[in-house]
């Protein structure tokens, strides 16, 4: 009996990893379209870019991006946002641990389900971020900030699509023997 009968894998299942390159170049089309003007209602339905962006990487990707790569993202979103430093610091290091917690058991489920898990995050995070900016004595702005999440699960198929395209582009990595 050899180890491969122990643990059967799939070569269905097992992908390419992703280039650093590609993974810096989604984050940064992430901060651009955070960055956008958006206005009225946009504004509050609009998806965490880059927080769905890290997330999707913190979990398909762990060797890429973990908490610090998304505490130092999350400062420069708080510049770009004008917002209170450390308050996406919080938000993001939170989501991303969650994720990596939830990493395994996200990966074996289908991508239905894997959006729904991202949603929750997603969820939780824009209730920590309402949490800190009512604390701050901000008013509530509405109950369309929690289309937010939702938009940002329903993007995490478009994501699994998109990278797994550009995964299935690179050539297989070769083995030394």
């Amino acid at each position: 009996m050899n180890l491969a009968d122990l643990f059967p894998i799939s070569r269905e299942t097992m992908h390419p990893p992703a280039g650093g390159k590609f993974v810096a170049g989604s984050l940064l089309v992430a901060l651009l379209l955070d960055i956008l003007p958006w206005q009225g209602a946009a504004l509050l339905a609009r998806p965490d870019f880059m927080l769905v962006m890290l997330l999707y990487w913190a979990v398909n990707e762990p060797r890429h991006i973990g908490q610090g790569i998304a505490f130092c993202l999350a400062l420069l979103m708080d510049v770009a946002d004008s917002a209170l430093l450390g308050q996406h610091a919080l938000v993001y290091v939170t989501a991303i641990f969650l994720g990596q917690a939830l990493r395994l058991r996200i990966l074996q489920l289908t991508l239905t389900e894997q959006a729904l898990h991202a949603g929750a995050i997603l969820f939780a995070a824009q209730g920590l971020t309402l949490l800190l900016n009512l604390m701050l004595g901000r008013n509530f702005p509405g109950l369309l900030l929690f289309a937010a999440p939702v938009l940002g699960g329903v993007l995490w198929p478009l994501l699994s699509l998109l990278a797994g395209l550009q995964r299935f582009r690179r050539p297989p990595p070769t083995v030394m023997q």
